[in-house]
């Protein structure tokens, strides 16, 4: 076997080895609302289903309005492994952000921001 050809293999399996790294990590792959939806009334909870099951006693949702006040009620609940909730209170238009961390089943914590807006002249 030549260095080149070992060089090669191993740069290969080096990136095997961090793509796989990569995608053991628990990211949403569905919120509702959805990141960046605008939505004519308020949402009467936030969800959130990520790619692999999460620990829920080491994670968490807040949902806050444009001032930074937390618009949560309630506490964190699983829905499923991989899917959490948080209801919210009776929203006003504007912008709110969805706060999450979470600690996937395979012991790494992410973390990250989703945004939705309630329209003008929703309830």
């Amino acid at each position: 076997m030549s260095f080149r050809f070992l060089t090669a293999a191993s740069f290969f399996l080096w990136v095997a080895t961090v793509a796989e790294i990569a995608w053991a990590h628990a990211y949403p792959a569905v919120s509702l609302p959805g990141d960046g939806a605008i939505l004519r009334e308020s949402p009467r909870e936030v969800r959130i289903q990520f790619t692999e099951g999460v620990e829920i006693e080491f994670s968490r949702i807040v949902v806050k309005n444009s001032s930074g006040e937390n618009v949560g009620q309630g506490n964190l609940r699983r829905l499923a492994e991989d899917t959490l909730a948080v209801d919210l209170k009776p929203l006003r238009p504007g912008t709110y952000t969805i706060e999450w961390q979470v600690l996937s089943v395979d012991t790494h914590i992410t973390d990250g921001v989703l945004r939705f807006t309630i329209a003008a002249g929703g309830k």
